[in-house]
């Protein structure tokens, strides 16, 4: 037989193999929805509910501080253009809120912004965060009930920001 057929056929047999291999593995991979780009409307969150949530859990500024501390991960967000619509992350976005009053966005694994933050009043109970660094995901008034928080800035013509603890 001649070695150069048969190096010829290995080689085509080789190539198939694979070809059936990174065709059976392509569709059993899975990716997350985060990574999906997301103009997609999503649940909406109940605004109303979590602020009288927040107005009965959070009376105190400490309790704020420690009810914030922990992960948290982006769900969804609206904005004043968009009306009553509400959009599914874009992105995998998490915050991480430290007792030590240092805070952390990652966005996409990377960060987006990282410092120091303290609670500030606007309003009767009404508390807005103050950040060493600058992050779109954290401004306006903070409204937290229990494991859901939104940073609330629609009234100034910007976007609220849901986040669910992880």
């Amino acid at each position: 037989m001649n070695t150069g057929r048969t190096f010829k056929a290995t080689c085509i047999t080789a190539l198939a193999c694979l070809g059936l291999f990174a065709t059976i593995t392509a569709g059993s991979c899975k990716k997350e929805k985060a990574d999906k780009v997301g103009a997609s409307t999503g649940p909406a969150f109940n605004i109303a509910e979590i602020m009288e949530c927040h107005n009965s859990k959070n009376r105190y500024p400490s309790q704020i501080v420690s009810a914030l501390e922990g992960t948290w991960l982006w769900v969804s967000n609206t904005c004043f253009w968009t009306g009553d619509s509400t959009f599914t992350a874009d992105r995998h976005v998490v915050i991480t809120f430290s007792d030590a009053a240092v805070y952390k966005v990652f966005e996409d694994g990377k960060i987006e912004s990282e410092g120091t933050w303290t609670l500030s009043q606007s309003g009767d109970n009404i508390w807005s965060i103050s950040t060493t660094g600058y992050s779109r995901y954290l401004n306006g008034y903070i409204y937290l009930c229990e494991d859901e928080v939104v940073f609330y800035s629609s009234f100034m013509d910007g976007c609220d920001f849901y986040f669910i603890r992880k």
